[in-house]
């Protein structure tokens, strides 16, 4: 009996996490300080578990890499002669938080807490409804406490303050990431069994990805439908595939007519579609920093900068390209480290056909597609979700080698 509480008791604190990265604010200490998570305080009470339940883990080989990548990091902080900084030492402290969460998420019982996933999920959507209508004034905390910001302040307004297209940025603060966290809610509840429970809570997630107006999310969903489609067409019946597509369809629709106040104002999202997008200044902005990096990247290849966050800061530069990022921070060496988190679960579930393995999968191509225009693992949140997710899609695969072996 002890053994079982034990378990679920895990399991707990694991949904635990999750609940504070998605809906707990971030603790302030001070202009001079970074904010905290409620799980940095947890880290110690998750490392002492994990060494006494270590014979139990299964996910030692993945959780490796981030740990590798710590010590490059340490290494590259010296090269670079960042050592006598501080906020460059906070990178191995992240990539050692994602070691630990690996191994930590590898350990609990995710069928014990699937029920408490649904109700997290339901509550994001409460949430962000509630900011979508601005109901109980919402939007003030969301600002505030958040750090939603600018993205809040400005809230289905333009830069002049007139009304324009809604996106929502939520918990996450911002409406790209916040279109992350429902992008993984999609595909978690992805219909694979099409019963009438499953379409519907997937849709809903579709919608709420939606309505955050990422065109970078827009294009992943398009092309995991059709990576799908091509991929996996005759595990799905037609009738099946037509009400993916038709109710996809629907729900990008409906979601456009609430973002622009029944059509008022130009949609976000459509400008990927017909291609103006290509033409905006976030593009033309990104363009700019991307050549700036690139320029810098040419000149020191092998080892880059360093973390060197004050560069970013002092310039007012925003890499938006994960990529680009660790290149420059860490060199051609560093990169590779880094994309070795992607490739190793992705040379794992590339050729299963079993739902996890898909799911699994398409993680990974949502970050590494988002990763183009975006920095998801560095965002502390989504790294967050992106591990946990990971994880069990990595002990479902050796669960399922362990029984084929047997």
């Amino acid at each position: 009996m002890m053994h079982g509480l034990t378990n679920y008791s895990l399991s707990f604190l694991g949904f635990f996490l999750i609940f504070a990265a998605v809906l707990l604010p971030d603790i302030n200490f001070g202009n001079s300080m970074p904010l905290f998570q409620t799980i940095d305080f947890l880290l110690p009470v998750i490392a002492v578990i994990s060494w006494k339940k270590r014979k139990e883990i299964t996910s030692l080989g993945y959780s490796l890499i981030p740990l590798i990548f710590s010590l490059y990091i340490l290494i590259s902080i010296f090269i670079t002669k960042n050592h006598e900084e501080l906020n460059p030492y906070f990178e191995i402290y992240k990539m050692f938080k994602i070691a630990l969460l690996s191994v930590f998420f590898s350990l609990i019982n995710f069928i014990a807490i699937k029920n408490l996933i649904h109700l997290l999920f339901g509550l994001l959507v409460l949430v962000n409804l509630l900011h979508f209508f601005n109901l109980f004034n919402i939007n003030y905390y969301l600002e505030h406490y958040y750090n939603g910001g600018i993205h809040i302040k400005y809230f289905g307004l333009d830069s002049l303050g007139n009304p324009a297209v809604k996106r929502l940025a939520g918990t996450m603060g911002n409406p790209n990431t916040n279109g992350l966290l429902f992008g993984v809610f999609a595909i978690f509840y992805f219909p694979f069994n099409f019963k009438k429970n499953e379409l519907i809570i997937f849709f809903v997630a579709l919608m709420m990805a939606f309505l955050c107006q990422s065109r970078t999310l827009m294009f992943i969903i398009i092309f995991l439908l059709l990576f799908l489609l091509i991929i996996h067409h005759g595990k799905f019946k037609f009738r099946q595939w037509i009400i993916i597509l038709l109710g996809t369809s629907s729900v990008y629709f409906l979601s456009w007519m609430l973002v622009t106040s029944f059509f008022k104002y130009p949609s976000y999202n459509n400008s990927l579609l017909d291609g103006s997008a290509l033409l905006s200044g976030s593009i033309r902005s990104r363009w700019e920093s991307w050549r700036i990096l690139v320029d810098m990247i040419l000149l020191h290849p092998l080892f880059g900068y360093g973390p060197n966050k004050n560069f970013f800061y002092v310039n007012h530069i925003y890499s938006e390209n994960e990529y680009l990022l660790m290149t420059w921070r860490y060199g051609i060496v560093g990169l590779g480290v880094y994309l070795s988190i992607f490739i190793y679960p992705l040379m794992k579930f590339w050729n299963k056909t079993t739902p996890y393995a898909i799911q699994g999968l398409f993680l990974v191509i949502l970050m590494i597609i988002s990763a183009i225009t975006n920095n998801p693992l560095t965002e502390k949140n989504i790294v967050i979700i992106y591990i946990f997710g990971i994880s069990w899609a990595l002990k479902n695969h050796f669960l399922n080698e362990t029984h084929a072996k047997a």
